[in-house]
């Protein structure tokens, strides 16, 4: 009888780790719903605790009122301070490290922004935003508070397409965070398949504008997620958030 009852408590308990277990998965990893953006680009979507994120990073080319954004060409200024125009260009797709076999589509890491794409509040589609560190915090602690603690950074990262000196993550729920590199202040492509930056609202604004920056959240070579101050002249993606 003895033997019947722990046969019977270890079942129960199996249950209930695979009861957890899909618990999880399903707020997780739900069924992928679409938004499209202005220009018709359609983006997956992903459910995290109460969050729902893109599963890509922006490609917009036009502001959600219609307005094309400038695309920024070689000699124009990218931070342009004094100018105020609002920029894109495409990130790095150049595969020097043959880390990936096949040809990469030219938008596969999304676009990157200026501080004055960015700060035009017209970037997102109706409904959804950029987000802010706070975003990304709750984000980063509700997966360490659902099995990925310490390892945040590597299971958003993609499984593949990084330098072995940054590493592959395991994609763990689905999130595709890709190497797009980051602009630099001069308006060059820096770091593609090192390093993932994604920008965010949050602007030091009490300083004088040549010196303010933005903080950006970057998957690298560490298994935690990256929060730092960064010149406002530094160029983002951006993986936009719904409006709850």
């Amino acid at each position: 009888m003895k033997k019947i009852l722990k046969f019977t408590g270890l079942c129960l308990f199996a249950l209930s780790i695979v009861q957890c277990s899909s618990d999880n998965d399903d707020n997780l990893q739900q069924e992928p719903t679409t938004v499209t953006d202005i220009d018709g680009n359609v983006y997956n979507t992903i459910v995290v605790g109460n969050q729902t994120w893109m599963l890509e990073n922006l490609k917009v080319t036009s502001f959600n009122d219609g307005t094309p954004i400038t695309l920024h060409e070689f000699g124009m200024d990218w931070g342009d301070l004094p100018g105020e125009i609002p920029q894109y260009q495409w990130a790095d797709t150049s595969d020097l490290s043959n880390m990936v076999d096949e040809e990469l589509p030219f938008d596969v890491y999304g676009a990157m922004y200026n501080h004055w794409a960015i700060e035009s509040g017209k970037l997102a589609p109706e409904g959804w935003r950029i987000p802010s560190q706070a975003d990304f915090e709750i984000l980063e602690n509700y997966l360490s508070n659902n099995g990925f603690e310490n390892s945040v950074a590597t299971a958003l990262k993609s499984s593949t397409g990084w330098l072995p000196s940054s590493g592959n993550g395991t994609d763990a729920i689905g999130f595709k965070g890709l190497p797009n590199g980051y602009i630099n202040a001069f308006g060059g492509p820096t770091l593609g398949q090192g390093i993932c930056t994604w920008g965010t609202t949050d602007v030091n604004t009490s300083i004088a504008i040549g010196s303010r920056t933005r903080v950006l959240v970057q998957l690298w070579n560490d298994s935690n997620m990256l929060y730092g101050d960064n010149s406002i002249r530094i160029g983002s993606g951006i993986r936009c958030i719904k409006n709850n």
